[in-house]
């Protein structure tokens, strides 16, 4: 027997919907791929004479925590192609063997490159998503970045007040100039344009503010400082930035304005409180983002450089302020990893030989204030400062202070062939087998490294002033006179 078909007679709704039902799904495709595209950003292209076999790009997810994220790719030929999570405007860094290029992103970009890797900044070309915002980034960075006649240092800045200001006034006049000219070609979104005149405009101030102890340390002279009429520019800016966190001049230009006023209202960096004035600073005169960023950056600097009492303050406050956790978690930890070598706790102890080949321990000297010197003798900047390190314990050969350095060469006999050849003053001692075991306890990641110990044993300062600049002796001076010590 066989089966009758059945006819169904569909109604139009239903004819419509099977109709529909393909498109539906293409747009749904459509918008799924553009809202994943939003969270994420591509950078493709193609390096020719390639300078090694990959590309890599480092991405921060906060200005203020040293945290890099770094992807690297291995080159497929000539060709590469590397993808990061990106929720908001970005700063990153492409990293191709030893060229570093700055790269602007937003959510959604999709960037092709093209470049000669022998010419890296002279060829470096984007297409696509963000190509306008990272064309006008290269060649601002070959215009004004790499261009020497743009620069403070090392001939600008031998330049007198008022001719200083002209430069930086023509240099910030230029770069706008260059902007506009460019805006008005292509189209720059509105963070990006932010970002760069953020960048124009506290660079200009960065420099300015830091250009009479910059020109006193580059001339090596004591200078007098300017009139009050070269800082009236700090009166004028307009601190709030909305995209000031990606703008590294503006970043680094807070924690110097804090410094600034904090120095104008009679607080020296040898002073035990130096940081809680800037901190303290920030409050008076800044408010929002500004202060956040302000504060956690002196923050930072007191952690690594500050008094432990003072700074055990900053952090509870900053602290119960601050909403961004994973910035409290970074100072939380920063702070435990340097609470065993910060001012106020003891500094470590430990022995060496001097050149009679007697044992000598820091503690010895408890009572007096210690200037403490990490040095090798095959160290050029070393040998350089030698000279002005003798002439600074000539000039203090009187006061209660102690030079001790300490050589953390490999082998005795070169350091004492020096030190009797140039008949070196203060304590000369030699590390030997305890040179690795002191550059841990004292975090050296270079020499020279200079270290104030206070008369109690305690560190006073982390990061004391080389004795080639010209504020040492007063900043010692300075520092007896407060701890009302003695001077002879």
């Amino acid at each position: 027997m066989g089966v009758c078909p059945i006819a169904l007679t569909l109604s139009p709704e239903i004819l419509l919907m099977k109709k529909l039902t393909p498109l539906l799904a293409t747009l749904l495709l459509l918008f799924t791929h553009q809202l994943l595209a939003q969270g994420k950003a591509v950078i493709s292209g193609k390096i020719t004479n390639p300078l090694d076999d990959y590309v890599a790009l480092v991405t921060y997810a906060n200005p203020l925590i040293p945290d890099e994220k770094v992807t690297e790719v291995e080159l497929d030929g000539d060709s590469f192609r590397i993808e990061v999570p990106v929720q908001e405007a970005t700063v990153a860094e492409l990293l191709h063997g030893d060229e570093v290029v700055q790269v602007y992103l937003e959510p959604g970009y999709d960037l092709k490159l093209t470049v000669n890797g022998g010419k890296f900044f002279k060829t470096i070309k984007y297409n696509g998503k963000g190509a306008n915002e990272n064309n006008y980034l290269a060649y601002a960075t070959a215009r004004f970045d790499e261009e020497q006649d743009y620069q403070v240092l090392p001939d600008n800045i031998k330049l007198k007040a008022g001719e200083f200001t002209e430069f930086l006034d023509y240099r910030r006049a230029d770069q706008l100039k260059s902007l506009d000219k460019y805006a008005a070609k292509y189209t720059l979104s509105e963070k990006f344009r932010s970002f760069i005149l953020t960048e124009i405009e506290f660079g200009y101030a960065k420099d300015k503010l830091n250009y009479h102890p910059l020109r006193e340390q580059a001339l090596q002279l004591k200078l007098t400082k300017p009139e009050a009429s070269f800082y009236t520019f700090l009166e004028q800016l307009d601190l709030q930035r909305p995209q000031g966190h990606l703008s590294p001049a503006y970043v680094s230009f807070l924690q110097d304005y804090t410094f600034y006023y904090a120095q104008q209202a009679g607080s020296s960096k040898e002073s035990e409180q130096f940081y809680k004035a800037c901190y303290d600073v920030a409050g008076q005169k800044l408010q929002g983002a500004a202060l956040m960023m302000a504060q956690a950056q002196v923050l930072k600097q007191s952690i690594q450089f500050g008094h432990l009492k003072y700074t055990q303050q900053l952090l509870k406050d900053f602290i119960a302020r601050n909403p961004d956790q994973a910035l409290n978690t970074y100072l939380k930890q920063l702070s435990n990893a340097n609470k065993s070598l910060a001012p106020g706790s003891m500094a470590p102890d430990f022995t060496a030989v001097d050149t009679a080949g007697n044992t000598v321990a820091l503690s010895n000297f408890k009572g007096k204030l210690i200037y403490l010197n990490f040095w090798k003798s095959d160290c050029g900047l070393c040998l350089m400062e030698l000279p002005h390190l003798q002439q600074l314990i000539g000039k203090l050969n009187a006061e209660k202070v102690v030079f001790v350095n300490v050589a953390l060469d490999e082998t005795p006999e070169k350091w004492r062939q020096l030190v009797e050849q140039k008949q070196l003053q203060g304590e000369q001692l030699y590390a030997g087998d305890q040179a690795s075991d002191l550059m841990q306890r004292y975090n050296l990641k270079d020499v020279p490294a200079y270290f104030l110990v206070d008369e109690n044993g305690q560190l006073a300062n982390l990061k004391a002033s080389h004795p080639n600049h010209p504020e040492t002796i007063r900043d010692l001076l300075n520092y007896l006179e407060l701890h009302q010590a003695s001077l002879k």
